[in-house]
C-alpha cells in the first residue's frame, strides 16, 4: 500500500529552519517526474520520514546489520551536487555490537539529504561524528532507538556555513530501555549569508529508568548577517534519570582575542586559531588518522578563505 507525503516547508515544525520545498523548487536537480509537491511513499518507509520517502523514490535505501559482539566502522560522504540523491541507511546493532560512523559532507551547490535510523540492542554502542560544510540545503538526520539496556550513544558534530550555505544537523534519540547513556556535543560556525541549524531531541520513555542523557550545542557567529538556529529538546517520562541540555550562540571571546593579539598575532590569525580550537573540541578522540587530518585541513582551509 502506498501513501502520499507532502514535501516540508517552514510551516512544518521539524523543517522550519530548512525549507526543503523552496530549495527543490529553485532547481536542485529533481527530475520532472518528482518535481512536485508530494512524493509516493511505500508502507515500509512511512516511519522513515521525508528523507526516507525521497530516498525510496530518487535516491537510495541501504540496510546494515551489526552482529552480537561485532565492531563495524563507516566513513560516508553525502553528496550535494546537481544530481539529487537523498540517502537512507537503516541499521540494526545487536546486543554487544558496536558501530562507529564518520560523516564528511563537503560544501556543495545542490541539496544534500542523508538520514540514518539505528536500533540498539542490550549493551550495544553507536558512535557518530558529523562534519558538514553545508550546501544550498544540507540536512543530516540521525534517529536512534535505544531498545536494550546499558546501550551507549555518542553523537558529536561540527558544521561550517559560509555565504549561501546551509547545514542542518537534526537528531532524535529515543530511550526505551533502562540504564543507557547518550552524550551529544555539536559545535558550529557561520559567516555572513550562512545558516547553521541544530535540532536535537532526546526522548526518555517511562520504562527507561536510570537513563543518563546529556546534550549540548554551541554556535559561533563570525560576522553580522550569519544565522544559527538551535532547538535542543528533552522529553522525559521516567522519574529516575540524569538528563540535561544546553545551548549557546555568540561571537568570538574578546578576552581570548585580546590575549593572542597582545602576543603579536595579527587579528585574522588570532580569530582563526580561536575558531579552530572551538570547533575541534567537538571532534572526539576516536576520530583519528586520515579522517581527522582531513577535518583539520578542511577547517583550516575554510578559515583561510575568509581572511
Amino acid at each position: 500500500m502506498n501513501a502520499l507525503i507532502d514535501l516540508p516547508s517552514r510551516r512544518d515544525e521539524a523543517w522550519k529552519y530548512s525549507d526543503l520545498r523552496s530549495a527543490l523548487a529553485a532547481g536542485a536537480g529533481l527530475s520532472p517526474a518528482h518535481d512536485r509537491a508530494s512524493v509516493e511513499v511505500s508502507e515500509g518507509l512511512r516511519d522513515c520520514g521525508v528523507i526516507g520517502a525521497l530516498a525510496s523514490q530518487v535516491g537510495e535505501v541501504d540496510r546494515l546489520s551489526v552482529a552480537s559482539g561485532e565492531t563495524r566502522a563507516l566513513v560516508e560522504r553525502p553528496k550535494g551536487d546537481r544530481e539529487f540523491r537523498p540517502r537512507l541507511l537503516r541499521v540494526d546493532v545487536a546486543s554487544g555490537g558496536a558501530l562507529t560512523r564518520i560523516v564528511l559532507q563537503a560544501e556543495a551547490p545542490g541539496v544534500a539529504l542523508d538520514a540514518i535510523h539505528v536500533r540498539l540492542g542490550a549493551g550495544a554502542v553507536f558512535r557518530q561524528f558529523i562534519f558538514a560544510e553545508g550546501a544550498k540545503l544540507a540536512r543530516v538526520e540521525t534517529h536512534v532507538l535505544v531498545d536494550g539496556e546499558r546501550a551507549e550513544v555518542e553523537l558529536n558534530g561540527v558544521y561550517l556555513c559560509g555565504d549561501a550555505r546551509h547545514a542542518d544537523l537534526t537528531s532524535v534519540i529515543t530511550h526505551r530501555a533502562a540504564s543507557s547513556q547518550t552524550q551529544q556535543l555539536v559545535k558550529g560556525a557561520a559567516r555572513k549569508g550562512g545558516r547553521g541549524v541544530f535540532q536535537g531531541k532526546i526522548v526518555v520513555e517511562r520504562m527507561a529508568q536510570k537513563t543518563d542523557a546529556r546534550q549540548n550545542h554551541k554556535g559561533l557567529l563570525l560576522e553580522e548577517g550569519a544565522e544559527i538556529f538551535a532547538k535542543p529538546e528533552l522529553m522525559i517520562f521516567a522519574d529516575d534519570v540524569a538528563c540535561a541540555h544546553g545551548n549557546t550562540a555568540g561571537g568570538i571571546d574578546r578576552d581570548g582575542l585580546f590575549y593572542l593579539r597582545s602576543r603579536g598575532l595579527p587579528e585574522p590569525e588570532a580569530r582563526a586559531l580561536l575558531t579552530e580550537a572551538f570547533l575541534l573540541e567537538a571532534a572526539p578522540g576516536w576520530v583519528k588518522g586520515d579522517a581527522r587530518s582531513e577535518i583539520e585541513q578542511r577547517i583550516a582551509t575554510w578559515l583561510r578563505s575568509a581572511a
